[in-house]
């Protein structure tokens, strides 16, 4: 990997960080009626941002979308087992573009919030356990 090819992957995982982060934040306040919508699009986009830097991290080029199960189907023409997350990683690409605009708006509820916030982070746990320092040729 080169070192443009480090910065740019460096720079995903930290965007991907920054929604997770986000998303948590919101999910730790002790207020009602929070705003889980956004929770779930930070889950999304951080599904999304961890799976584009592995195919960076995998040499592999990525198409423009938010469909996390496409994302994982690329993925897998290396990497078998991350296939394993493809059901759970379906359940947040609608939270990617539906749920930010008021023609189809819709609230989740706290506990779709929280399955979100599982299933980004069991993705961005398979994601770091496989990128690791000088662990690519």
């Amino acid at each position: 990997m080169t070192e443009k090819d480090n910065i740019i992957l460096t720079s995903w995982l930290t965007k991907a960080s920054h929604d997770l982060r986000n998303a948590e934040i919101i999910l730790n306040q002790n207020e009602s009626n929070l705003p889980f919508d956004t929770v779930c699009f930070h889950c999304q986009q951080t599904g999304e941002k961890y799976l584009k830097a592995y195919l960076i991290y995998l040499d592999l080029d990525f198409p423009f979308t938010h469909n996390l199960a496409d994302l994982i189907t690329k993925a897998a023409t290396l990497d078998k087992d991350i296939e394993s997350l493809i059901y759970e990683a379906e359940q947040l690409t609608p939270y990617a573009v539906e749920i930010r605009y008021p023609d189809d708006y819709f609230n989740p509820t706290s506990e779709e919030a929280k399955e979100a916030f599982f299933i980004a982070n069991k993705i961005k746990d398979y994601i770091l356990i496989r990128i690791q320092p000088n662990s690519k040729a």
